[in-house]
């Protein structure tokens, strides 16, 4: 009997969807890059990180250091299968949908986490999923059965936006939980202090983890395209705010772009991969920019 069968009929539906959309957006990968889905492809995500004082020295990789003069350590040689951790933001700003837009942030969240999970337990790595607002409010240990991709698609189905976000204290709840290294795949609009998170994503690098961070944003929130004297509500708090936006515009993208170039400047800084995946894109296309952008500092690392 399918797993599926016993679950309430509308929870089971909405799996069956978000499943054949993760595949749908894992194939539109593969296809990107192998420019065909065909039997086999698979994604690398393992790679070389640059040694820092601390790191042991057995895992230096010395071919590489020969051909480059350079030392990298090989990360995850030490493990039978990559363990990643998809962490979802499951706060009420996550709701948000612009006008004529297909998909909310979380929806756009939750099928780029399922199209990975799907990438991922295909080729035996181990999956696991956290998802947060205030705190740490789901976590499924890792595992790298591909029956897995039920429990993965269920947790994503089952969160719904809740007021409150808290990024720093939902990172420290996680590490609380894990152990050994791994790769966090981090879904967010980041819309938090900013100090105490950017804090946090720094400590999950010391940590010794590879970090991707998908920003997500609806392009309303890059571009503030409103035209008419409006109310704005708050999606975390329960505020309203009558303005004209055309008076606040300008200062705004100057905000918003202040705020970008923070995080892209810690994330350079700490070995992080950021990657801003803005909602009226195709996941797919999201996910295979990222993988490629990463394919070519891969290369670019090795040919030093």
């Amino acid at each position: 009997m399918n797993s599926t069968s016993l679950l309430d009929p509308a929870l089971a539906g909405r799996m069956a969807a978000l499943e054949l959309k993760a595949r749908a957006a894992a194939e539109g990968v593969l296809a990107g890059i192998h420019h065909s889905p065909h039997r086999g492809a698979s994604i690398e995500f393992a790679e070389h990180k640059p040694y820092t004082p601390g790191d042991e020295i057995k895992l230096i990789d010395w071919k590489l250091y020969a051909k480059s003069d350079r030392f990298y350590i090989k990360q995850f040689e030490d493990e039978t299968n990559l363990r990643a951790y998809l962490v979802l933001d499951g706060s009420g700003s996550m709701a948000y949908q612009g006008e004529g837009r297909e998909l909310s942030k979380l929806e756009y969240a939750r099928i780029a986490a399922a199209a990975l999970a799907y990438l991922l337990l295909g080729q035996n790595d181990a999956v696991s999923l956290a998802v947060f607002g205030a705190g740490l409010r789901t976590f499924l240990p890792p595992r790298a059965k591909f029956a897995y991709l039920h429990e993965i698609l269920r947790g994503l189905i089952e969160t719904r936006p809740e007021p409150g976000t808290d990024l720093s204290r939902s990172i420290y709840d996680l590490l609380e939980r894990v152990s050994g290294r791994g790769l966090v795949f981090i879904f967010s609009d980041l819309l938090d202090e900013p100090g105490p998170m950017l804090q946090a994503l720094k400590l999950l690098s010391h940590r010794r983890f590879e970090v991707v961070l998908f920003h997500i944003l609806d392009p309303d929130e890059l571009e503030f395209p409103f035209e008419r004297l409006t109310v704005f509500e708050g999606m975390e708090e329960k505020m309203q705010l009558l303005a004209d936006p055309r008076a606040m515009r300008e200062e705004y993208r100057r905000q918003i772009a202040l705020f970008l170039e923070e995080v892209k400047l810690v994330a350079s800084g700490h070995h992080l991969d950021y990657w801003l995946a803005e909602t009226q894109n195709p996941v797919s296309q999201t996910l295979s920019g990222y993988l490629a952008y990463r394919a070519s500092l891969r290369r670019r690392r090795t040919s030093r």
